[in-house]
């Protein structure tokens, strides 16, 4: 049988969620799945160099050469399904208008529908009419939460047994590091010198970190706690008012903007942090706290979206609309060593739980239902 993978974002977003999906499914298909043949669709030649090293011989990528989204999806797949034809395609969000082939469907989250107001107006209404027009046509859609798949069911009226759950686990890389050359290493790379809470994360307003700066400001700084704050990340869309916040709570000396770094030194700097932030508003998954939690650092996270099936009683929960409840949090955990330590077995723990072989697996199956 021979299934076609349309990885979406790869190229735009190499280091995000869905690439981190994406590369992540396709590594443990390698592994795990040798009856079948997979055909890896990318926009272009670097993106599929990237590729290589977790590709074995029955994962052959293809490349559309395609200069944007708007002629790869509706132009190049399809012609090129029509010249290779597969048993069945796995796209991401989007599926050809016109599609040569059965498809099933990844959707991680439809923020865009409960909180449309962290989404600049051209991407919404964009996400908002073409993801349900493939969502009503997909064999099966796959998300990644039991929450993601409430919202999709009652959204776009999808039946339940055409939606199917694959939570995320974590890449192998990911575990504590307790090196302390390592650690002192990535501290002064990142001027992180003295002991930091820290949030990984895109800087947008999704991510809720004008919130999580002002309860920085009125808990951490407020209680004298010598403690900064550090934001690892690109800079993308609707992120002026978090620097905005930053200059007016007057806290530019103890905000870090770190912005992105490369994947393997996080480990490292979620292993070096006293503690894990993450208010975000809505989120399919919520990869970041699980990061921590695998790397034996305390999170605090928002009680929002699916982000307590992914944390459930392994950190504290608090509603991301509730500054005062973000600083007293943070102050609790940064004060007191036991909870701390308390967090840190019961993350190291539940992390355990997550793995992305089972991920693999459950998607294969869905594969298998959607051809049945």
């Amino acid at each position: 049988m021979r299934i076609g993978l349309h990885p979406l974002w790869l190229d735009s977003d190499p280091y995000g969620g869905i690439a981190t999906y994406w590369s992540a499914l396709i590594e443990n298909l390698g592994v795990l799945d040798t009856r079948n043949r997979y055909l890896v669709y990318y926009t272009n030649a670097e993106t599929a160099r990237r590729g290589t090293s977790y590709r074995p011989p029955h994962i052959e990528a293809r490349v559309l050469n395609a200069d944007s989204l708007w002629i790869e999806l509706p132009l190049r797949l399809p012609l090129d399904l029509l010249r290779s034809p597969v048993d069945l395609l796995h796209v991401q969000m989007l599926a050809p208008p016109w599609c040569p082939a059965p498809f099933v469907q990844t959707i991680n989250d439809i923020a865009w529908e409960t909180n449309p107001e962290v989404f600049p107006r051209a991407v919404l209404w964009r996400l908002k009419f073409l993801v349900p027009r493939s969502a009503r046509r997909a064999r099966r859609i796959i998300t990644v939460s039991e929450y993601s798949k409430g919202l999709i069911c009652e959204r776009y009226g999808v039946p339940p047994e055409r939606v199917v759950v694959t939570p995320h686990g974590v890449t192998a890389g990911y575990r504590p590091v307790t090196d302390a050359d390592r650690l002192a290493q990535a501290r002064q790379r990142y001027d992180l010198e003295r002991p930091f809470l820290l949030h990984v994360g895109k800087l947008q307003a999704r991510k809720n970190l004008v919130r999580l700066v002002q309860a920085f400001k009125r808990g951490v700084v407020a209680a004298g706690l010598p403690h900064v704050l550090a934001l690892v990340g690109p800079r993308t869309w609707m992120s002026d008012e978090i620097f905005e916040e930053i200059e007016r709570q007057g806290v530019g000396d103890r905000v870090v903007v770190v912005g992105e770094v490369p994947v393997e030194d996080l480990p490292t700097l979620y292993s070096a942090a006293e503690l894990f932030v993450f208010p975000s508003l809505a989120e399919g998954f919520g990869l970041p706290p699980l990061e921590a939690m695998t790397c034996g650092t305390a999170v605090m996270s928002s009680s929002a979206s699916s982000l307590p099936e992914v944390v459930g009683d392994a950190g504290i929960l608090v509603d991301p609309y509730d500054v005062d409840a973000m600083a007293e949090a943070m102050v609790e955990v940064l004060r007191d060593d036991g909870v701390r330590a308390h967090l840190v077995a019961r993350g190291l723990e539940r992390a355990s739980t997550f793995s992305n072989e089972n991920m693999a697996r459950l998607t294969m199956a869905a594969y298998e239902a959607a051809l049945r």
